[in-house]
């Protein structure tokens, strides 16, 4: 089971359903989706920032990090213009 999987199952679904007590509880669940999501970019963002150190390693962690982001905003980018 990877990690997306068991936090899936730790949160559960997002998807509506289009009855009113399901939807109810998977309204909560996004709140947990939207605070994981929340944290786990503000952690990308922090690491970004050593993109422009000298150490090598450092470095490399602050540009993957950023290539992330970037593809995080484009994802974003593309379904908000929809």
């Amino acid at each position: 089971m990877t990690i997306y999987e068991v936090v899936k199952k730790l949160i559960g679904s997002i998807k509506p359903y289009g009855e009113t007590n399901i939807d109810k509880k998977r309204l909560d669940n996004l709140e947990y989706h939207k605070q994981l999501t929340e944290s786990l970019i503000l952690d990308l963002v922090d690491s970004a920032q050593f993109r422009k150190r000298k150490e090598y390693s450092m470095k490399k962690i602050g540009d993957r990090a950023y290539q992330e982001l970037s593809i995080l905003k484009n994802i974003i980018d593309r379904e908000l213009e929809e």
